[in-house]
């Protein structure tokens, strides 16, 4: 019998002590938690080293000269990569897409076709690209019709940069918390959630934003920019 009352003493104990405990952590779950949030931002700009440049040509036939248009279309392509050669534009950076047959339509119906043949080049050699692109009037000197010609930059190393942003918007937004609490009796505890915004490419200055993210690639500098939300808890 009294080992039985032992344990009922240990049991009555365990009992108390649990209740105490789970007492303790409700009552710490059911305090309201200070925290406070803030958005970080990070902004640079930066200068691309890879360019695109699409060209589109261009011949219009009558309804009997399809098959000349395509001859003459494959001359000026021929015509238009032997001058890109020489002006140290490598075989290799050339990439060709198949032409393109539309009809032509006039007052009377189908009068003709118009033959599209794109290729770009794309090249680390920017500035020459650039001045390629710029004085393209030689080319059309040798009856090359170049229907459509843009340029696109890019640069090859954008991971790496996003991740660096990514980093120092988390920064900024821990710099901005703890300037928040300046003046006040609270400091800065533990992070408690933390969540990325969408990246924006643009032009230099530019203040255009989107909640879906943008990639401008229109201009050779450019700016990046990122948000970082964060949520700290506060002492």
């Amino acid at each position: 019998m009294k080992d039985y009352g032992k344990v009922a003493v240990i049991l009555g104990i365990s009992i108390v002590l649990a209740s105490l405990v789970f007492g303790l952590f409700f009552f710490e779950s059911r305090k309201p938690q200070q925290t406070i949030s803030v958005v970080g931002i990070a902004s640079k700009q930066y200068e691309a080293d890879t360019v695109k440049w699409s060209l589109t040509l261009t011949e219009m036939t009558g309804l009997e000269d399809l098959a000349g248009g395509r001859r003459r279309l494959y001359d000026s392509l021929q015509e238009l990569i032997a001058f890109l050669n020489g002006r140290g534009v490598k075989t290799e950076q050339i990439s060709i897409i198949p032409p393109n047959v539309y009809e032509r339509y006039g007052s009377s119906g189908v009068e003709g076709y118009r033959l599209e043949q794109e290729l770009y080049v794309i090249s680390k050699d920017v500035d020459n690209i650039d001045d390629l692109a710029l004085n393209v009037i030689p080319v059309l000197d040798r009856d090359i019709n170049i229907y459509r010609t843009q340029l696109e930059y890019f640069y090859s190393n954008l991971d790496d940069l996003k991740k660096n942003m990514v980093a120092e918007a988390t920064q900024n937004a821990q710099e901005r918390a703890l300037e928040m609490l300046k003046g006040t009796d609270m400091t800065l505890g533990k992070l408690r959630t933390l969540r990325q915004g969408v990246f924006q490419i643009t032009q230099p200055h530019s203040t255009e934003v989107s909640s879906m993210g943008i990639h401008d690639t229109s201009t050779k500098k450019k700016q990046i920019s990122v948000t970082a939300h964060a949520t700290f808890a506060t002492k």
